[in-house]
């Protein structure tokens, strides 16, 4: 077991502590601090070895010693991260809150270790692993260099998720620049307008889906820049935007792969003209799958004039739940398909829920 004292200068040259054969007990909690008195073997001096012999250590060190052991100098860091040639962890989530930023990293056992970057607190970082809360010394490194030396160590390759959930008391936009891939970027109602669009333009690029619970924008010019980039997968909640006056053009216009808009509402003749935009290869050739709400009462004619929808049978409602392109799980009333002249099979369903009318457009693969 590899323990690691304080960042000091006689620390920086000893840097851990080596038992003898018998395996040591000591626990979680103790990653940056000396055994006691009673457990104290003779300060060995690690950084001394080559390192050849260096691999086979950090190869049998927990992943946790292994971000400790980053920590503690540049030295240390590079060390880590060309000696440690696997990590085992299952995802990597970033948090902005008002006070900190939280890492939570999940191991592939699920349990979790997650650090809490305090812009008030500069010498220490705040760790809780297997319910302990302990305290790593900060060498003097800034909030994104301890972002950006976790994401080198445990070779991550994106994290899972990004929640901007409040208005930060202190400067965070540098953090983005070390984040090299995002799998979904999540914008909730507390974010402030100026984090947000910061957020949305320098990860779009490196963003799978985002979720918006608030929209930032704060002109039509803004937000047609935004909804016409390409973004894979893009949610909108608890916003209707129709202060951007969304209507049939939008859609037309748009690139995203998959549309959730749940409190959009949009006429059921025009999503009749989308869909038959669609059926003409006229309308976004990238869209996968559509979600909105119909405007005033629900007539499924007037949805499916002129498309030749073949109503769906029972066998084909349960095709239509078993396969795996959906991820979403939908309830519905009804579902027909249409199909494209090129030999393209899309899904219309719609269903009520909650006193609304809810409209999915799939297309199959």
């Amino acid at each position: 077991m590899f323990v690691f004292p304080e960042c000091t200068s006689a620390a920086l040259r000893s840097c851990v502590a080596v038992s003898p054969p018998t395996p040591p007990d000591i626990d979680s909690s103790f990653h940056l601090y000396p055994l006691s008195a009673a457990k104290m073997t003779t300060p060995f001096p690690l950084l001394c070895l080559p390192r050849l012999a260096l691999i086979p250590i950090f190869q049998q060190m927990k992943l946790i010693d292994v971000i400790a052991f980053s920590f503690l100098s540049k030295r240390t860091h590079n060390l880590s991260k060309f000696l440690r040639k696997k990590t085992s962890f299952r995802y990597i989530d970033l948090a902005i809150k008002h006070n900190c930023l939280r890492m939570r990293i999940v191991f592939t056992n699920v349990s979790h270790l997650s650090l809490y970057f305090y812009k008030n607190v500069s010498t220490t970082v705040e760790v809780i692993f297997s319910y302990k809360k302990i305290q790593w010394n900060n060498i003097g490194l800034s909030t994104e260099q301890w972002v950006e030396r976790v994401l080198d160590v445990t070779k991550c390759p994106s994290l899972r998720k990004l929640k901007l959930d409040a208005v930060p008391k202190f400067n965070v936009f540098s953090v983005f620049d070390v984040i090299p891939k995002v799998t979904v970027l999540e914008i909730w109602s507390n974010c402030c307008s100026a984090l947000a669009k910061r957020a949305v333009e320098v990860l779009s690029p490196v963003t799978s889906s985002i979720n918006m619970l608030t929209v930032p924008f704060s002109n039509q010019e803004e937000f047609q820049t935004f909804w016409m980039s390409n973004v894979d997968c893009l949610s909108i909640y608890n916003d209707h935007l129709s202060r951007f006056q969304f209507n049939l053009s939008y859609l037309l216009i748009s690139n995203a792969v998959k549309l959730e808009l749940r409190e959009v509402k949009l006429s059921l003749r025009d999503l009749n003209r989308f869909f038959s935009y669609w059926l003409d290869k006229t309308s976004n050739h990238r869209l996968e799958h559509l979600s909105v709400q119909s405007l005033g009462r629900f007539d499924e004619d007037v949805l499916l004039r002129g498309l030749n929808a073949t109503r769906f049978s029972e066998n084909r409602t349960k095709e239509f739940f078993s396969t795996k392109t959906f991820y979403q799980l939908r309830y519905f009333t009804g579902g027909s398909d249409v199909r494209r002249k090129d030999g393209k099979l899309a899904a219309i369903t719609f269903g009520d829920t909650f006193w609304r009318t809810n409209i999915n457009f799939d297309v199959w693969p």
